[in-house]
């Protein structure tokens, strides 16, 4: 398993994004979070999730779909309990993208529209879906898929971790992988600036993750405007 990781506060005053990942019993646990809520309230919910969800991990490391829900519950009552304690923090939740695979197997799950891009050689196999206004605009058809980008409904989102209202992740399926497999995980930070087609012509030059996110970040500083939002992502090779 080869790794690459990069988390940066763009043009911003602070890094609301989170990143980590650990490794039990030869498997590993990779999670992303991009914290809303302004006022510190933003970073501590993107830290808390991250911090409990690898807590859970290193407790009961397993490759399952019914384990990984467990730790996302576990994030988001640990957001809710953080809440109470400070009423200045009663509007913070987060995206999260969470990744267990033990390089045979894999399975994820995720809030809001921090992504997951699973590839196959150099060629993207499947992506998240965002937990966004803009993305149920392109499943109805009103906008193509890379106009999500640059809609006005991209950053309002439906769902979340510590969402008030309801506690509903996205949960692949288990899936066998392979030494051809490789996974990008990254906050719309990143993606809003990297496109599909640049993903892709990244990974068929780039013989290592670090060289792969290299690139990628090399287009995102072309593209980002100076006061673009934080931007996190972590790059697998399996």
């Amino acid at each position: 398993m080869r790794i690459a990781v990069v988390s940066d506060k763009g043009g911003r005053n602070i890094n609301e994004d989170s990143v980590g990942r650990l490794k039990r019993d030869g498997i590993y646990c990779f999670v992303l979070a991009d914290g809303l809520g302004g006022h510190g309230g933003g970073e501590t919910a993107s830290s808390v999730a991250v911090k409990t969800v690898l807590q859970c991990f290193d407790s009961q490391a397993e490759v399952s779909e019914d384990i990984l829900y467990a730790y996302l519950e576990a994030a988001q009552n640990a957001i809710n309990e953080k809440r109470q304690e400070n009423t200045a923090l009663s509007k913070m939740s987060t995206t999260i993208i969470v990744l267990v695979t033990d390089g045979k197997k894999a399975v994820w799950a995720h809030c809001g529209d921090s992504r997951l891009y699973r590839f196959k050689g150099n060629l993207i196999q499947e992506v998240t879906d965002d937990h966004s206004v803009a993305f149920v605009s392109f499943v109805a058809g009103d906008i193509e898929y890379d106009d999500i980008r640059r809609s006005p409904d991209q950053n309002r989102l439906l769902r979340t971790l510590g969402d008030k209202s309801k506690f509903e992740p996205d949960i692949a399926k288990v899936q066998k992988i392979n030494k051809k497999t490789s996974f990008l995980m990254c906050s719309d930070g990143f993606w809003e600036y990297v496109d599909e087609d640049y993903m892709e012509e990244a990974r068929k030059q780039s013989s290592s993750p670090k060289e792969w996110l290299a690139g990628m970040l090399e287009e995102r500083r072309k593209n980002a405007p100076v006061d673009c939002d934080n931007y996190s992502a972590i790059a697998v090779f399996i």
